[in-house]
C-alpha cells in the first residue's frame, strides 16, 4: 500500500468514514496538487429543498386531505396519507416518511400545534338563562 492510500485510509478512519471516502480524498488531493484553484465544493444546504417545495400541486393535495380530516389533525395523519402507493409514486418516495418529516412539512404548510384551553367558557356564558342562574341561584 502506498503512502497516499495509507494516509487517506487513516484520515477516512479518523472521520469515521469507509474506504470509498479514502479514495475520494486521494482524488481531491491529487486534483488540488495539479491545479491549486481546484477545491472541492461543499454542497451543504443545496439539497434542502423539500418535495412539497418542488411540487405545489402535491402541497395542495396534502392541504385538502388534512382539511378533510377535520379540526384536529396530527402529523401521523400525514404519514399515513403519504404511505399510500398512489402518494408514494406521486412524490417519488422510496420509503415511508417519518413523523419528524411530517411535522416539518406541516410547519411549512402553516399548521400549528396548540392545546385546547380547559376551564374556560367558550360560548354560552352570556345567555339569558345562564346569567339568570348565576345571578339568582348560584350567587344569590
Amino acid at each position: 500500500m502506498g503512502k497516499w492510500q495509507g494516509s487517506s485510509l487513516k484520515m477516512a478512519d479518523n472521520l469515521q468514514k469507509g474506504p470509498a471516502h479514502a479514495w475520494k480524498l486521494c482524488q481531491w488531493v491529487r486534483a488540488y496538487i495539479e491545479d491549486r484553484e481546484d477545491l472541492p465544493v461543499n454542497p451543504y444546504g443545496q439539497w434542502n429543498e423539500s418535495v412539497i417545495d418542488k411540487d405545489p400541486v402535491l402541497a395542495q393535495e396534502i392541504h385538502a386531505h388534512l382539511q378533510g380530516i377535520g379540526k384536529f389533525v396530527k402529523a401521523m395523519d400525514l404519514v399515513n396519507f403519504m404511505d399510500t402507493p398512489e402518494m408514494r409514486g406521486r412524490a417519488r418516495l422510496k420509503r415511508r416518511i417519518d413523523v419528524s418529516m411530517a411535522q416539518q412539512w406541516m410547519k411549512k404548510l402553516d399548521y400549528h400545534w396548540t392545546y385546547t384551553p380547559k376551564g374556560q367558557y367558550i360560548d354560552g356564558h352570556e345567555w339569558e338563562d345562564v346569567v339568570a342562574y348565576h345571578q339568582n341561584i348560584f350567587l344569590p
